[in-house]
């Protein structure tokens, strides 16, 4: 063997082996899945909106504000970037993401539900029926006229053709209808945005599941108003209400919750402060390395409750 020849050997069984230890191939990696192994169960701190639709979504209500109803040892992450990186590190994980996040990280995958593959489609269809809504809250009063005008605006550019292009391409699950309006159609009904906003700053935040979105709709509304600023924070829903209407009311001006809004105790907003932007689908996931390729509601909540402790008993 020459010497090049054995250079390009070397450097193929270092991929392997590279591919191998990250979780990059399937068929390798899987044919060594130890299945004795326990489960590690990944959630969302208490106040995530992924983790109450997911465990609200699985009849596992109790577990959505509390963590006595779930099984000791399962991880507490933060956001749903947290939450791929620990899965993708992880060949014996489980956790739980946001549908619009899944294809950030190719390590982890998303596990079909109830016999149905978590994909936009079935989601509209009403196939796959693990979702919650994206909801948004503004203040309930602002002190700058200008800045409340632009967040009305940004609000009603969400619900044109152009900002639910811009939802679906950052995976929020929208349709666009023809009878949608345009934003030429109604920009006319917000004068502040003919203006010069470049010294006005929109600060948005909430959670991290709508984060990419809220993002993407700022960055093409930016051009539409005026070169208006925005300063974005996302660290979770317990923050949209907290910082617009709640004890740190004002923090932000419009915030995004992947979660209801507990209106009648805890979050009391306002009337015409809130509103839906979008569905999104909730996906139980697990590294790539793993042959499990699908879950049910039963099979979860005896995951996490501790019923079931090890992959052996739920692979065939």
């Amino acid at each position: 063997m020459t010497r090049t020849n054995l250079l390009k050997v070397c450097a193929c069984l270092g991929l392997a082996t590279t591919l191998v230890a990250c979780g990059g191939t399937t068929s390798s990696n899987q044919s060594s899945f130890d299945s004795s192994r326990n489960i590690t169960l990944y959630t969302r701190d208490t106040t995530s909106g992924t983790r109450d639709g997911f465990f609200t979504g699985i009849g596992l209500g109790d577990a959505k504000e509390d963590n006595a109803p779930l099984k000791d040892g399962v991880v507490t992450v933060d956001s749903n970037g947290t939450m791929m990186n620990r899965v993708a590190a992880d060949v014996y994980g489980l956790g739980y993401i946001s549908l619009s996040t899944l294809s950030e990280n190719d390590s982890i995958k998303g596990l079909d539900y109830d016999g149905v593959e978590p994909t936009e489609a079935n989601v509209l269809s009403g196939d796959y029926e693990l979702t919650r809504n994206f909801n948004y809250i503004k203040c309930a009063s602002y002190s700058d006229s200008t800045k409340e005008e632009l967040v009305n605006a940004f609000i009603a550019y969400m619900s044109t053709q152009e900002g639910k292009a811009v939802i679906q391409s950052e995976g929020g699950i929208v349709e666009i209808k023809t009878t949608d309006p345009t934003w030429a159609s109604i920009a006319s009904q917000y004068p502040a945005v003919s203006k010069d906003n470049s010294s006005v700053t929109l600060n948005f935040g909430g959670s991290t599941s709508v984060s990419n979105t809220a993002k993407a709709l700022a960055e093409s509304f930016e051009q539409l108003a005026g070169g208006v600023k925005f300063s974005h924070n996302y660290l979770g829903s317990g923050d949209a209400y907290t910082k617009t209407q709640g004890s740190n009311a004002g923090e932000f001006d419009l915030a995004f919750a992947s979660r209801e809004f507990n209106l009648t105790s805890s979050e009391p907003a306002a009337e015409g402060t809130y509103g839906t932007l979008a569905i999104d689908a909730i996906v139980a996931v697990c590294n790539i390395a793993n042959p499990y390729e699908a879950t049910d509601a039963a099979t979860l909540v005896s995951m996490y409750t501790g019923e079931v402790t090890t992959w052996a008993e739920v692979i065939d």
